[in-house]
């Protein structure tokens, strides 16, 4: 099948399915048992990081990564469908009763995606929701309950029932658009990869971003209309990302913005609200392409030799952690998962490396603290 320029990815009809989470590494080193590192993670090795007074992985390194996490881990709203009947407070209910009026979808669109930004995004678009990026299955949070307390059994393998992973995703009717936004992550810190602070970088886009859509979604609510707040979970942010108009796929199987390369982190807010959805970057997204079939500095950093070495995508993935169909390139998520275990973190190498990360200068650890 050939590629088409004036569509943002080319999709095989008989061979996508939509994606079950329970296959993200992250989820299936709990529970596949053929997996080299089934059961492991990152706390395995960080005492011997410690130990080895290797810099960026020092006891402080561990520190600063465990911090940047907080407010993603243990703020209960983060994730909401829906909020419990609003509360009084300063502000009262009384101009809540009826829902708020939008005569102007193109003016609203632009206020929204100001507010989004004021709230903390680098960057947003707005897309129609293609069902075939949502998860066909999944792990469904228990209402207001934060990430750190409902999975903390997952985590610590004391769930032994995995169906936890396998609820159907199946948004609420009318709820039609997605707002998708990005957070940059610090250029100096994720210049220091593979080393802590470049997982630092990584922690705080995730507590920013779960800041960030609990305000969105509450401010949506506001309004009177629904909001469904999103990470990683509930569907594949880096297809929504591309719908909307925030960049291309690349050779390393991230999002690839124009502005910051891969340096985001992304999340999402489902709604009902009539916003007008922006368009694909046909002509960024055929600058990536060529850009990565002749660019392998990803795959060539790469420790484990997850990241493919050919010259062109495919339509067929490695394992069940690839979602085949889609032609790309595909990253071999139980390789780059075994370096994970080995670092005692995520990695990061290839985003250093990747050219559209703007990255001039590459720190050390002990220059990242000192600069």
């Amino acid at each position: 099948m050939a590629s088409d320029k004036n569509k943002p990815y080319d999709l095989d009809d008989l061979i996508y399915k939509r994606f079950e989470e329970k296959n993200n590494m992250i989820y299936r080193r709990l529970w596949d048992k053929n997996l080299p590192n089934y059961g492991k993670m990152f706390y395995n090795n960080i005492m011997n990081h410690i130990k080895s007074g290797q810099a960026g992985y020092s006891r402080l390194d561990f520190a600063f990564v465990k911090a940047g996490w907080t407010v993603y881990e243990k703020f209960p709203f983060a994730f909401a469908w829906e909020e419990k009947s609003p509360y009084m407070g300063d502000y009262g209910t009384e101009w809540l009763k009826e829902r708020y009026e939008i005569k102007d979808p193109h003016t609203f669109t632009t206020k929204i995606k100001k507010i989004a930004q004021f709230y903390g995004a680098s960057l947003v678009g707005i897309t129609e929701i293609n069902e075939n990026w949502i998860y066909k299955t999944g792990f469904m949070r228990p209402t207001l309950i934060n990430e750190e307390s409902s999975k903390g059994d997952l985590r610590d393998g004391n769930q032994t029932n995995f169906s936890i992973l396998e609820t159907s995703i199946n948004l609420p009717e009318g709820i039609n658009k997605a707002i998708v936004m990005a957070i940059e992550m610090d250029k100096n810190a994720i210049s220091t990869a593979p080393a802590q602070p470049a997982a630092a970088a990584a922690a705080i886009g995730y507590s920013k971003m779960a800041f960030m859509i609990s305000c969105i979604g509450s401010f949506i609510r506001n309004l009177g209309y629904r909001a469904i707040q999103c990470g990683n979970d509930t569907a594949l942010s880096i297809p929504l990302a591309i719908d909307a108009g925030l960049g291309a796929l690349g050779r390393l199987g991230l999002l690839i913005t124009p502005e910051f390369g891969p340096r985001v982190r992304i999340c999402k807010v489902f709604t009902d609200l009539p916003l007008i959805p922006d368009q694909p970057d046909l002509e960024f997204i055929e600058k990536v392409k060529n850009y990565c079939k002749n660019c392998y500095k990803c795959a060539d950093i790469c420790e484990t030799n997850a990241i493919s070495k050919e010259r062109n995508p495919c339509f067929n993935g490695l394992n069940i952690s690839n979602n085949s169909g889609i032609e790309k390139y595909y990253v071999d998520g139980e390789k780059c998962f075994d370096f994970w275990v080995i670092n005692s973190s995520d990695c990061g190498y290839c985003i250093a490396v990747c050219p559209f990360s703007k990255i001039s200068e590459y720190l050390t650890p002990n220059e990242f603290w000192s600069k």
